[in-house]
């Protein structure tokens, strides 16, 4: 068996590409058993950056191409047009590891290092457990992942200076429209990303933050503790007429903004600019809005530069944790081989102790006169045979990388037909 890997993400494909794929959390529940048709199941992680399926593969290209299969039909029921083929990657065997590792760890992500990440592999992974469809081996390789990165925030610079999407975006618009206390701001969705932006924009000194959600205990929350005020959602567009700055990050499948609702405002307002960050993921502005006058709409890919700036900061620290997940994807590798070959190996070292103790016992009784001392020799010799006969196989299975070694050296020792 090897571990294969089909994604997208955000630095290889349009936003529309990414958002044609993306499962919500309350999706994830009706698209998992599907997995499990596809490709005998596994963990799907569905983010703001990236949709990614992992699964483990008797036939590598075979499985690929079925996790390929999944990722199309998912494509096909959004209702997005999304050409995926040229976008998609795909990886196996210890590319698998080394890039979970990596994505865990914030090493891929966008905001370089964001601690968000390995909670939204837990999530998958738990997500992945619940619904019964993750293989004994994926499951392994995504706890020692999270162990991973835990370990590369505690070893290494990437753990310091909190840095996450919600951070760079609020960078963004003060880049864009300067000092923020004048200001007014928008934030639609109260999920763990809203309140991420929340705090951003109270650290940046935003003059006045109205909180918006379905969820109003959550907005009430948020509201009450950074000192901001709290609407409900179905007038969202009546606090977006008096706001400067709208960011959304919902979990919603339709726009919450549309570009005839932001029309509308901005005709009542003509001299008043509004700057919309949208990291919902689909999107939760609908793109014909950058068209409408006034309206300054950016999404993910708006981040880039900053990002790209983070990233060039964080050199030094990136490369130790690099260096650091080089010596976990070994480790890695070491105990799943071991996992996989240790069974082999006591199974054949019993089966080999049996044969021995039969052939010496059927010469002994064909030796009735010898001593104590010539029975220990043979006794010793029997040993001492099988024990060299044995070392070649077991040395091999302690140090291939063959996945598939186990089951091949159990067929020629006709282990596998024990009953």
């Amino acid at each position: 068996m090897q571990f294969v890997l089909v994604g997208v993400n955000i630095s290889s494909a349009p936003v529309e590409v990414l958002e044609s794929v993306a499962v919500g959390r309350h999706a994830m529940p009706l698209w998992l058993p599907r997995l499990a048709s596809h490709a005998g199941g596994g963990v799907f992680i569905s983010t703001c950056n990236r949709a990614e399926v992992y699964a483990d593969a008797a036939d590598p290209e075979a499985g690929i191409a079925r996790l390929t299969e999944f990722l199309n039909e998912i494509a096909v029921q959004s209702g997005r047009a999304a050409i995926l083929p040229p976008h998609l990657h795909s990886l196996r065997g210890d590319d698998v590891v080394r890039h979970l590792f990596r994505v865990t760890s914030g090493l891929d992500s966008l905001a370089l290092g964001e601690a968000q990440i390995a909670g939204q592999v837990s999530d998958a992974l738990k997500a992945a457990g619940e619904a019964g469809v993750i293989p004994h081996r994926i499951s392994r390789l995504f706890h020692s992942a999270l162990r991973t990165s835990r370990r590369v925030r505690q070893k290494t610079g990437l753990g310091r200076d909190r840095v996450s999407v919600p951070s760079i975006g609020v960078q963004l618009i003060e880049r864009s429209l300067g000092d923020l206390k004048t200001k007014s701001a928008l934030l639609i969705g109260a999920g763990e990303t809203g309140e991420l932006v929340a705090r951003a924009l109270r650290t940046a000194g935003i003059g006045k933050l109205v909180v918006s959600s379905r969820r109003m205990e959550r907005a009430v929350g948020i509201a009450r503790e950074l000192g901001g005020e709290a609407v409900p959602f179905e007038r969202r567009y009546a606090a977006l007429a008096e706001s400067d700055i709208a960011v959304t990050c919902t979990a919603a499948t339709e726009h919450v903004i549309t570009a005839h609702a932001l029309s509308e405002i901005m005709r009542s307002r003509p001299d008043r600019p509004v700057f919309v960050l949208d990291v919902g993921m689909p999107r939760d502005v609908e793109p014909a809005a950058s068209a409408v006058a006034g309206v300054s709409l950016h999404t993910l890919h708006s981040l880039e530069q900053i990002a790209a700036e983070h990233r060039e900061s964080r050199k030094d620290a990136a490369e130790q944790a690099a260096i650091l997940i080089e010596r976990e994807v070994s480790r890695f590798g070491e105990r799943l081989t071991g996992l996989e070959t240790e069974p082999v190996i006591r199974t054949l070292g019993a089966r080999a102790e049996a044969l021995r103790r039969a052939e010496l016992e059927r010469a002994l009784r064909r030796l009735p006169d010898i001593t104590d001392g010539q029975r220990a020799v043979l006794e010793a010799m029997s040993r001492s045979l099988v024990s060299r006969l044995l070392a070649e196989p077991i040395d091999y299975l302690r140090s291939t990388e063959d996945p598939d070694a186990p089951g091949e050296i159990a067929h020629a020792f006709g282990l596998d037909s024990d009953g």
